[in-house]
């Protein structure tokens, strides 16, 4: 029996979830560098800046094979201690073509408990609360390990999905706390085109 390769848009939208819970790995302290003098804008907060690249790297390194590519990300700050981070990607299988977008907003806090309150207080109607064992947790890494050199002391994860995993349209939302930091994301699974049967 020989096996049929597994279809770009199923790739695609594993992909755009994973990188919404996981691809979230980072926290941040309340650290600054100077700001380029021709932006004329406040410092960023340094870390933070540094996991988002971070984050950039890893999504590149582990995202891009032949059959996925990033093709696309754009770190935009909002103010001194928030960025959006826009990303986009291709997947490819022997007769589809399937793409994803996402997109990210990283919110730094001044502590641990301000980011808590924060989460507390935001609209999670419909998303569930990601349980993980205690190895999930201790092995997230990544970015924020890369990072800091240690998992986050808090996290805690909220998920919830529209459409049907697999069809375009799918999207994946989170809602994630790494100790002082809050990223709230959006993935989507957008158009597919059949080059033919395999």
């Amino acid at each position: 029996m020989q096996l049929r390769p597994v279809p770009a848009i199923i790739v695609l939208s594993l992909v755009v979830a994973s990188l919404l819970v996981s691809g979230c790995t980072t926290s941040t302290t309340n650290q600054t560098r100077s700001a380029n003098a021709t932006s004329g804008t406040a410092a960023h907060n340094a870390l933070l800046e540094k996991l988002i690249e971070e984050t950039k790297n890893e999504t590149y390194s582990a995202y891009n094979y032949s059959a996925l590519n990033v093709t696309a990300w754009k770190t935009t700050w909002i103010n001194s201690t928030s960025a959006r981070v826009e990303w986009s990607i291709i997947a490819k299988s022997a007769n589809e073509t399937a793409t994803g977008t996402g997109d990210l907003t990283y919110i730094a806090f001044p502590t641990t408990q301000d980011a808590t309150q924060y989460l507390a207080a935001m609209n999670k109607t419909g998303y569930n609360l990601t349980n993980l064992t205690a190895t999930e947790f201790s092995s997230l890494g990544g970015p924020y390990q890369n990072a800091t050199g240690h998992a986050p002391q808090v996290y805690k994860s909220y998920t919830r999905t529209e459409g049907t995993l697999g069809q375009p349209g799918f999207t994946s939302y989170g809602i994630a706390q790494f100790d002082n930091i809050i990223i709230v994301s959006t993935g989507k699974v957008g158009n597919i085109t059949t080059q033919g049967t395999a």
